[in-house]
Order: structure tokens, then sequence, then C-alpha cells
């Protein structure tokens, strides 16, 4: 599996028509969608939209520089794939805030950063509020101090999804209690694209548990403060993501003098952090008061 994140791709008759047109050569998206999907005169956004759903991350296309779509006859160019060494591998620490901790039961994304983290420098690359189309309950307000008002004006998360997920492809996923982050990232894309999001990820919380044994709380705010790193906007997706980003560039340089040369390396060292599933504690072998009779 690749660590490299990326979008699962269907194999569909639509990819075929796709494929077959584009032997021809390369192609605009709205060309592309008119021929595949039978929708002469589709507007220019709406067929950008169709065929992003349709063929990003797909290994048998690929997007030209002048932004038209091709087959993929030749490797990605290298600062596009996660290399497998820790000093060329290029990291995507992602943070989002939510109306609630269900992405499964309803709740949407308020907000969302994409920080890069590759040789030691953390560079933001995405972060935009998301109107997640309905109310944000107050007591989430009261945590994030993201309001309905906020939101009410700012893009749905379809209107940022493509631009999110050039970001994100190609690198290795990285997030502080990443599941969280990675389930409702990827329910958000599912529901823009249909397709799920395909990779591994890297999350700090594990990390910290195998590089730090010692440190009794490994919280983002523990971690910020054993690292030196300041955090300017707690609760917040680009002040959370990039804490988490500066504390990865500490972690990397302590996995490194524990071994760690690559990103494999990196992910071995996570999955001794994962905790351990406690057993259910053993009834006292001490004889203790009867207080039902059972005899009878």
């Amino acid at each position: 599996m690749t660590d490299a994140l990326t979008l699962a791709p269907p194999d569909t008759l639509l990819a075929d028509r796709a494929a077959d047109f584009l032997a021809a050569g390369p192609a605009d998206a709205q060309t592309l969608i008119s021929y595949v999907c039978q929708i002469p005169g589709a507007p220019r956004t709406v067929a950008e939209h169709m065929a992003t759903a349709l063929f990003a991350g797909h290994t048998r296309f690929a997007r030209c520089t002048d932004g038209r779509w091709e087959l993929a006859t030749a490797p990605r160019p290298v600062s596009r794939v996660a290399p497998s060494t820790l000093d060329g591998a290029s990291f995507i620490v992602v943070d989002v805030e939510t109306t609630g901790s269900r992405a499964l039961g309803g709740d949407r994304v308020t907000e969302v950063a994409a920080v890069q983290v590759r040789g030691g420098s953390v560079t933001t690359l995405f972060e935009s509020l998301v109107n997640p189309e309905r109310p944000i309950p107050p007591s989430v307000t009261r945590l994030t101090n993201i309001t309905s008002a906020m939101v009410r004006r700012a893009p749905r998360f379809s209107e940022v999804c493509d631009q999110l997920l050039g970001v994100l492809e190609g690198q290795v996923f990285v997030g502080h209690n990443a599941g969280f982050d990675w389930r409702f990232l990827s329910m958000e894309i599912q529901r823009v694209t249909g397709r799920a999001l395909q990779g591994r990820k890297l999350c700090t919380v594990r990390l910290a548990r195998a590089l730090l044994p010692n440190l009794k709380r490994r919280s983002l705010d523990h971690l910020s403060v054993y690292y030196g790193v300041e955090n300017t906007a707690r609760h917040r997706a680009g002040g959370d993501a990039v804490a988490t980003a500066k504390v990865l560039v500490r972690m990397l340089r302590e996995a490194r003098s524990q071994g760690c040369a690559a990103v494999e390396d990196l992910f071995r060292l996570a999955a001794r952090g994962t905790p351990r599933k406690r057993r259910g504690r053993r009834p006292p072998a001490m004889p203790h008061p009867v207080s039902i009779d059972t005899t009878a």
C-alpha cells in the first residue's frame, strides 16, 4: 500500500470511455465531459467539477500543466509522490473543526486547514471556513469561537473540494488524533465525488506515545508546551494545524535520532504507540461479603 494520499480509483464505463477519448490526445474538461457523459455544452465550472470527481487520483489519468486531461503514460513528478526517505518526504498536516463529533451521524465540517511539512519547513497550503449547511451548536461555538453567522457566507465543501484535493494528493496524511480528521474529511469528499480517501494516516498522538513514553499526557496543548510551540489560534483549524506541524518537525528529529530513516520506519514507530485494549477487570481473589442469598 502506498503512503501517499489519493482517491480510490473507480474503474467504470465512464473511465473506459474517457481513456478511449484521451487516446487521441489531451482534452479540456468541457470537451471530455461532453463526450464521456454525453452532456454537450456543459458550463466550464460544472465540467471541471465532474472531471475531478470522476478522474482525479485515478491511475489512468493525469492533469497537464495547462489544466487539460490526458492519459497517465508516465510517472507523476517526484514532487507529487511521497518519497520513502524522511528527508525527502512531504507530509500534509490536516485539522478540521466540525459541528460535532459524529462524522457518520450528520455532523459536518465548519473549517479545514492543510499545512505542509517538508525538509523541516512548515507551509500553510490551504485554510478556509466551510458552510456546514446546518446550525452550529452553542457548545461547539464556545469551544471554537466559530458561529453560524461566520460560516453563513463561507463556501460549501463542494466549492473547495477540488482545491483541497490538489493540496492533499500525493502527500502523507498527518493529524493529531488523525482518525477524527480523516473520517470527517473522507466523508465530505465522498459526498462530493462519490469516492473515498485512500492512503495511510500518521497520528501524532501515537507518535508521541512511542517517542515520549515518560510524558504523562499527549494532548496538543501538552506537546506544544513540551516542544515550546506557540499556538496562536487554539481550536481553530489553522492554529491547530500549524502547531501540529511544528510539533511534527520536532518529532521527526527525535525519530531520526532513534534510527528512523524512512517513512515506513515512522509508521512502524507510530504502531508501537497504539494503545492496547484494556482487559476486563478480574473479580477479586479475596472472599467478599454475600449481599444476595443464592442458596434458596
